[in-house]
This record gives structure tokens, sequence and C-alpha cells, in this order.
């Protein structure tokens, strides 16, 4: 970087005069008058930051691009141990075969789906629980950490707090929406973990979320941490993604990113990084039929609406959590653009890949690669390359597979898959409570 930054601070998008430290947004997810946490301060990158790192491990980059939002909090030496065993695996750039001589040949898909839950949320999560239990756990013996999900938080969620001491997750998941191979990671049985199968909507989900966070009743019992992605830290996380990305490609090149998107907590880590100052030429957020980002982009108005199930499921969010972070972001700085792939293209963006390359796509993937080649045929004399973010692993939605191929196992799930065993309730928030207030999940 290219000069040190003030110490880290937040602020809420509603109210310029709410701040707290790292500490106060742990403990209160949602500032007291409103908004979302943003930091107060972006750090700018040197000119030849890429460069410096074009070389350097994926948990080294990504120690780099964080360090001036926790290193002073945490230490560098707390800082570069958290990345190291966070960052633990593989995150490659894959170009499908086939399309030598066409405008996809410039389509490159950023797998990020290689770490323990199979998904993109595995790099937020896992640093979030680690940056909490240094920050809060000598203050703190039980903590527990909530979130709702539409599939793959809740899966990195369960795997990164699972057996560790003193903490607990507690994950309320849409009874239908999710596939199998995501209820099985979220709700099979283990230490430190409660999974709730909600008969209702990711949205309702999240609306109970939200409200127990507010709940000073339930807080006075113990911290109530969300790893959803209004948590900052998770989103901060997931800004080296881009960096990443930008290295893996010729110098100079003109990257347009497109990032599936349902919270907008991915695409706002690249807007992120765009302020910090980073050469992303073009932003795409590509969205399913819930979304309400493209009609907002196209004419102002923004109405959320109630999530219907679609193929890329852990998209399927009305009213998304991360959108006046992205919307501050966006202001005063470069664009960002929004489309909507509906079902029908999703389906069809898989088997034409599978049928050209042999690669399978997961559905949320396929959304994104489906705006990529729209971006390209729209804006390509500006681009190089597109780099289309991979979210998730295509065994996780087998339902989909089949659907797409007429064969759920087309792609093969790379690890074990018990049976779930979640507690089921109807669309209750006192049924949240009792379990929150519960000693559920701490080993009792």
């Amino acid at each position: 970087m290219s000069s040190p930054s003030p110490k880290l601070e937040f602020v809420s998008t509603a109210d310029a005069t709410c701040r707290g430290s790292l500490r106060d947004v742990l403990l209160s997810a949602m500032p007291a008058k409103g908004g979302l946490w943003v930091p107060t301060h972006i750090p700018q990158i040197a000119p030849d930051f890429v460069e410096r790192h074009r070389e350097a491990s994926y948990a080294d980059l990504a120690e780099a691009v964080i360090a001036p939002y926790f290193a002073e909090v945490l230490g560098p030496a707390v800082l570069r141990q958290l990345c190291q065993e966070a960052f633990n695996f593989p995150v490659p750039l894959l170009r499908p075969e086939g399309y030598k001589g066409t405008p996809a040949e410039r389509i490159a898909v950023l797998e990020l789906f290689h770490g323990p839950s199979a998904a993109f949320k595995d790099f937020a999560v896992r640093t979030l629980v680690r940056v909490t239990a240094r920050v809060l756990g000598d203050e703190f013996p039980q903590l527990t950490v909530l979130a709702a999900t539409s599939g793959d938080t809740g899966a990195a969620v369960t795997e990164a707090c699972s057996g560790v001491p003193g903490v607990r997750a507690v994950v309320l998941y849409p009874r239908i929406g999710v596939s199998g191979v995501q209820e099985s990671q979220i709700a099979r049985a283990r230490p430190g973990v409660v999974a709730l199968s909600v008969d209702g909507t990711f949205d309702d989900c999240q609306a109970m979320v939200k409200r127990a966070l507010a709940d000073e009743s339930l807080r006075r019992r113990r911290p109530l941490l969300t790893a959803n992605s209004i948590n900052p830290v998770r989103l901060i996380a997931q800004v080296p993604f881009a960096f990443h990305a930008k290295r893996l490609l010729a110098p100079g090149s003109r990257m347009g990113v497109v990032v599936p998107s349902g919270n907008l907590g991915n695409v706002g880590a690249v807007q992120l990084a765009r302020r910090m100052g980073l050469d992303v030429a073009a932003l795409v957020a590509a969205t399913n039929t819930n979304s309400p980002l493209p009609e907002l982009f196209t004419t102002g108005e923004y109405r959320p609406r109630r999530a219907k199930p679609t193929a890329s499921n852990a998209m399927d969010i009305g009213d998304p959590n991360n959108l006046s972070r992205l919307l501050a972001w966006r202001e005063g700085g470069p664009a960002v653009s929004a489309v909507t792939v509906d079902d029908k293209a999703t389906l069809d963006a898989m088997r034409r890949v599978r049928d050209a390359s042999g690669y399978i796509l997961c559905p949320h993937t396929a959304v994104g690669w489906k705006a990529a080649e729209d971006l390209l045929a729209r804006d390509g004399t500006k681009l190089d390359d597109v780099v289309v973010f991979g979210t998730a692993h295509p065994a996780k939605f087998p339902d989909v597979l089949q659907e797409a191929f007429g064969d759920a196992n087309a792609s093969r799930f790379p690890g074990e898959l018990p049976a779930p065993a979640p507690i089921r309730i109807g669309n209750d928030f006192e049924a949240v409570r009792k379990v929150l207030e519960s000693e559920a999940g701490f080993g009792r």
C-alpha cells in the first residue's frame, strides 16, 4: 500500500454521526440509527501493487490487501497467521476450452469454491470467525454466530464454527429452496451447530435474523454476531478476489468482472477494490429474476419483492442486504451495471458451455457466464478479458444438473454428505428466540 492508513473506524451509511470500532461492529452488526457499517477511510493502493504481488501466494496477497483495515487492530503477526489459516486452498483462474476464435475465448472463471464448503463464502466466513475470536474471545466465553442463508453462506458458517470452543453457529434456512447437498452441509449434526429449517423464504429468515440482532434483551444474554454479509468484516475479506483476478491476467489487460449477485456483498467488494485504486474496466452484477437491482439502475425506482425459487437458489433474494453499501461506493466512483438472467438462459448457458468445452458451471456461475457473453457483445472492444466469479461447486445443485443435462451426477461433490438433522420451525420469531436463549449448540 502507498501509505499508512488512519486507525480503523466504521460509519453508518445512513448517519455519519454513528461511528464504531471493529469491536463495536462485531457486537452490533446493524448501526443503531439504520444503514450499514462501512470503513470511514478507504485505503489507496500503490500504482505497482498488482505487479509487486504477481507471484505471491493467495494468502500473502490477501494479507497485503486487507492489512490497512485490520493490521493495526489485530497486529501484523496475528493477521499473517489468520490469512495463512483462512486461505489455505487453491484459487485458480480457468478458461474453458472450445472457444478459440470467438468472443467467449476472453471469458475466464475465477474458481472460488475450493474451500471446505465448496463455495466462495468460505473466504469471508473463515476470516470473520478468526477475527471475532481474536477481538472478542477473551471478553466473552460464549459467542453465537447468527446467519440466514439461501444456501452457501450457511454451509460456510457451519464449517467455520463447528468444534470451535465457546462458539456456536445458529443458521436459518428456507425449507424449500436449498439443494439437498446444501442442506446436508448446513444441517448435519455436529458440535457447535444449530440449524433451523424455516417454513418461509430466505427473506423471512433474513428478517428474523435482523430482528434478533436488534433485540436488546437477547443481546444482553450473550453476544449475537452476524455472519451474513451485513457484517463488514465479511465483505472486506472478499476484496482480494478482484486483485487476484487482475494479477492472473496479462499486464495491462483491460479487465471486466461479472459477479453472480444476490445480497450484493461480493459485487460490493469488487467496487470497494476499485475505490482502493484497482483498475477494473467494467463491473456487472449478474442477478436472477428476483433482484430489484437492474430495475433500480434502469429506472431509479427500488421495489423489493418476495423472492421466488429459481435455478440459482443462493441468489433468490428480493431485498438485498448490501444495497446501501454498493450505492455508497458507486456514487462518485466507477460505474456498476446490473442485468437479469432468467432460468431458461441460465440452463442454456450451462448446456452450451459443457457442449463446447466439457466444463460444468454451477447455475449461479452460469448466470455470470451469460452476463459476460452479453457484456462482450455490448462492450467487447473496450475489454481484453472478462472474469466471471465462479461461486460454487456445480455438484452442490444436483436437481439443477438433472434439469440442465438429464444427469444429477454430471458433477460429483468432493466430500461426504450425511443426512441433515435440523430443528424445523414455522415462520416464527419466537421459536428463534427460544433457541438463542437456550444453551443449544454449546455442548451442554
